[in-house]
């Protein structure tokens, strides 16, 4: 009797598990969000002219309104006593008070390519030149900024 009442319970198990299977396979579905982004290109041109002292620094702050390539160009140097050649140092920051805290940075000389390119967020950011030790005479430069 016992016997007859497990192997009840064993068959009506079965046929209940059988019942509720599904024959059908099925895909997982995503349900992720991610979607792959791509810094947009410069748009904006702007150009950064002044006089950067002996020992000193410059900069110039400049928005941009979408996550996008921003490029600095270091095009021109010159002055009295200011070889076209000399290197300065150029980089890309966030302003800070009465200065510009460079995140990235190079020591260059004129040039027609950009020397600084990156990708960043929207936001406000700055260019900054700055003598690097070498000058011996205020130096005139020329910086062009291209950000989206």
């Amino acid at each position: 009797m016992i016997r007859l009442h497990a192997f009840t319970a064993l068959i009506a198990t079965l046929v209940l598990c059988v019942g509720c299977g599904d024959d059908s396979p099925t895909s997982p579905t995503d349900t992720s969000t991610s979607s792959s982004t791509t810094a947009a290109a410069p748009t904006i041109s702007e150009e950064f002219s002044s006089t950067v002292l002996v020992g000193g620094s410059k900069f110039y702050s400049f928005t941009t309104s979408t996550y996008g390539t921003i490029n600095l160009t270091l095009t021109s140097v010159g002055g009295n006593f200011v070889p076209s050649t000399v290197m300065l140092g150029l980089g890309i920051g966030q302003p800070s008070g009465t200065d510009c805290v460079t995140t990235t940075s190079v020591n260059t000389a004129a040039g027609s390519s950009a020397q600084v390119t990156g990708a960043y967020s929207a936001g406000v950011y700055c260019a900054k030149v700055s003598d690097i030790g070498n000058l011996y005479a205020p130096a005139s430069f020329n910086v062009t900024i291209a950000y989206p």
